[in-house]
């Protein structure tokens, strides 16, 4: 068999016979571990929601199960998923994630999984998880999606690892090119002329995060001002607030995850002097068919952020959103929106 090493963003393959019928290849994970998996994959076990998104992306056909934190959803999200894909098991990785549920190992290795699929790069501590999935002799691969900016360079590495590297170089290429424009038109506005935005995470608004958390990275990269200030008291971050100290922080705009908020603000009297409630610039993140900003974070984010910039900033970055949205899901989704889907999101 022909000896192959890939370099690039840290893959190395190099292919090796286990056995006299068992093919395997020895590869470099993007957290720089030596990781011997089989040279036919056919079915991948992610381990936290980021990996279970960015899998679905590259290579659907290999998915064998769904992350809680981003699947199931309802029949709005769900129509927007390949067929099959909401009968996949999910209750099987709260442990992984650090909760206080056992990690189902049983359950997983009845999946018959070739390896696990786990988020993290060259400062990932791999212990933990190397250990659990040890029990059942099962590898680990580490693939770096921290944050929006790893995006392209992990789905390339995906491609590579997966065999799907035409696939994974249009979606690099195009995340590349869309998150590039909107730090151009970011880097051109002044900092005084930066909108001030509240990030709003429950359903009365009242739960947020710091300036410091990770959960806030796609409104910074679109060009907004956090205006919760202070350290990052846990990971977990929706921080709780009180309504006078949002009205204090008198934002420009308030991102709201949770849609039912962003409707019910506009019409409490205890809102009404918020600045962003006055211009009516609540805008609700749109979650079809995964979160477009964060809870999970996802490659999801890669619209998510032109989403955010230009509801910052419609008169400086003016891409027509519109077309971009129908465009990404066409490519990283396989589905088609309509109008009236393009009206719910983008009103």
């Amino acid at each position: 068999m022909r000896n192959v090493t890939v370099r690039r963003l840290g893959l190395a393959l190099v292919p090796i016979v286990v056995g006299l019928a068992v093919q395997a290849r020895e590869i470099t994970d993007m957290a720089g571990r030596k990781v011997t998996i089989p040279d036919n994959i056919t079915r991948v076990y992610s381990a936290q929601p980021y990996t279970s998104v960015a899998l679905y992306v590259v290579a659907p056909d290999l998915v064998i199960n769904l992350q809680p934190g981003c699947f199931p959803m309802g029949p709005a999200e769900n129509r927007f998923l390949r067929p099959g894909t909401t009968g996949l098991p999910t209750e099987l990785t709260n442990a992984v994630q650090g909760e206080h549920n056992q990690l189902s190992l049983e359950n997983i290795l009845a999946l018959k999984p070739d390896f696990a699929l786990a988020k993290g790069g060259p400062a990932t501590d791999p212990s933990r998880l190397e250990q659990q999935f040890a029990r059942i002799n099962l590898p680990v691969v580490f693939v770096d999606l921290d944050g929006a900016t790893a995006y392209p360079a992990g789905i390339e590495f995906l491609g590579r690892l997966l065999g799907r590297e035409e696939r994974a170089a249009k979606l690099s290429a195009y995340a590349t090119r869309l998150l590039a424009e909107v730090e151009k038109a970011v880097a051109a506005i002044p900092p005084a002329e930066r909108v001030r935005v509240y990030y709003a995470e429950s359903e009365d608004g009242l739960a947020t995060e710091s300036e410091a958390s990770f959960h806030t990275d796609p409104i910074r990269l679109a060009g907004g001002v956090i205006v919760h200030k202070g350290d990052l008291k846990t990971h977990f971050g929706m921080e709780k607030v009180s309504l006078e100290q949002v009205l204090l922080y008198n934002p420009d705009v308030i991102v709201a995850l949770v849609p039912e908020f962003a409707e019910k603000v506009t019409q409490d009297a205890r809102w009404k002097d918020v600045k962003a409630v006055k211009e009516k610039r609540v805008y609700a993140v749109p979650r079809t068919p995964f979160n477009w900003v964060d809870r999970p974070p996802s490659i999801m984010q890669i619209i998510g952020i032109p989403w955010l910039a230009q509801r910052f900033y419609p008169q400086r970055y003016t891409v027509d959103i519109r077309q971009e949205t129908r465009e990404f899901l066409r490519l990283f989704m396989g589905v088609e929106a309509t109008d009236a889907d393009l009206n719910e999101w983008l009103k």
